[in-house]
């Protein structure tokens, strides 16, 4: 039997059935190490990089970049032989007299496999026609540069990077491009702009167009619907931090030496924020119609930027951990997802929300809603300044933490009074709650 793997769409998470390919990160025909990075994939909650099954040479790369693969679908065959040549689900090393029929052989499979989608009329990828949706974009209008005529990703986002391809009746004129949307994307922006010898305008100012990325489109999508859905209040409390603080420095370095990562105010944040939706569950419900779910379990999401965008993991059953236990689940969480190592099931089935945009400085906030979740804790910046203590002035770390929230399933009372819990709790430990 022939020394080959098969590169295969793995099971990202319950219910995920299929992704989008979006980056090889090596080439046809490269040597790689087993587990090493092959190529990402992006499904609508998650980009996560798939490594290598095995250890040798990348002879060939099945799926192209924007195929939308499903589970168990071959995306590339890796062999111990730079020289193998793959041949249905097989490889076997290829005479020198024949090498160079290679390129051709694996041209005509990667054409038969490049994606699921080749029936349909428009000879187009699911992520294609989502694209053309979102930017108002008929495929009728667009000749595709794939196989057969088929339009690739390249095709539509350079449509819609050049919307003055279209002839007009004299170079100088100014052609009015009128960007819409679909009925069902309404997060998309509706302008009006003006192309004037290829520079395109809006308002009398050039403008660059920059496609969204995937991760931004769905960011933007889902607030946009967040906001339509639920109407948001958001009360703020300000915090003394000055015991925690003491804890902090107390235990950091022996907490760093023991666990490898720092011990932050990030973890005694979300530890007491699990101890006081014990208290006041209603946030940690969704409305579903005129009824309220009630959930069993607390998972709490903490919000990490990334380079093109912000993903929320999840630390699940929040609810069991102690504080160590919570700042080991949340290290593990970053550290996967600024890597992208997280899997589907990391960034599902969140119960309430935590974002800290006081990491890079801001005093306080009016955080989005992460639907269908009725509420989410903003935690703003610590800083230095006096306060009334006691009847004395004294300076303390003071912070604001906002909390907005559903309206149909929270009171303005019910949302103060889970702050007023979180501020008791916050201000009164004794030590590090191990």
């Amino acid at each position: 039997m022939s020394n080959v793997t098969e590169v295969v769409m793995p099971l990202m998470g319950e219910g995920v059935h299929e992704a989008t390919l979006t980056n090889w990160l090596i080439k046809e025909g490269s040597k790689i190490e087993k587990d090493s990075p092959l190529l990402e994939l992006s499904t609508d909650k998650v980009d996560t990089e798939i490594p290598s099954p095995a250890s040798g040479y990348l002879v060939k790369i099945v799926c192209t970049v924007g195929t939308v693969v499903k589970v168990g679908q071959v995306l590339a065959h890796i062999a111990a032989s730079p020289d193998a040549v793959v041949s249905g689900g097989d490889a076997k090393a290829a005479p020198t007299a024949k090498a160079a029929a290679a390129p051709a052989a694996s041209a005509a499979q990667s054409a038969k496999v490049e994606t699921t989608d080749d029936d349909s009329p428009l000879r187009s990828s699911p992520l294609v026609r989502k694209i053309a949706a979102d930017k108002g974009i008929d495929l009728n209008q667009i000749q595709g540069s794939g196989m057969h005529g088929r339009i690739t990703k390249k095709d539509i986002l350079d449509f819609a990077e050049n919307p003055a391809a279209a002839p007009s009746a004299a170079p100088a004129a100014a052609t009015r491009v009128a960007v819409q949307t679909s009925a069902h994307t309404s997060s998309a922006s509706q302008l009006s702009t003006q192309v004037v010898s290829g520079q395109e305008m809006l308002e009398g100012v050039p403008v660059r167009r920059e496609p969204m990325s995937r991760m931004r489109q769905l960011i933007a999508d889902h607030m946009v619907e967040s906001v339509r859905v639920s109407p948001h209040v958001t009360t703020v409390f300000e915090m003394d931090l000055h015991k925690i603080w003491q804890i902090r420095d107390k235990y950091k370095d022996s907490f760093y030496k023991a666990e490898g990562f720092k011990l932050t105010l990030t973890h005694f944040f979300i530890h007491a924020a699990i101890q006081a939706i014990k208290q006041h569950p209603v946030v940690n419900t969704s409305v579903d119609g005129y009824d309220i779910l009630w959930k069993k379990d607390i998972n709490v999401g903490c919000a990490v930027a990334l380079e093109n965008g912000l993903i929320v993991p999840v630390i699940k059953n929040a609810g069991d951990l102690n504080l160590l236990g919570v700042a080991r689940r949340l290290n593990d969480l970053i550290v996967r997802a600024k890597s992208k190592k997280l899997k589907a099931e990391d960034v599902q089935g969140g119960t309430f929300t935590i974002t800290n945009p006081g990491g890079w400085g801001s005093i306080t906030s009016n955080p989005i809603i992460n639907q269908p979740q009725v509420a989410i804790l903003g935690i703003g910046a610590a800083v230095k300044r006096p306060v009334v203590v006691d009847d004395m002035i004294a300076i303390r770390p003071m912070m604001m933490m906002s909390l907005t929230f559903d309206h149909r399933a929270i009171d303005g009372e019910g949302g103060a009074k889970y702050l007023a819990t979180l501020k008791e709790i916050i201000e009164n430990y004794k030590d590090l709650p191990l």
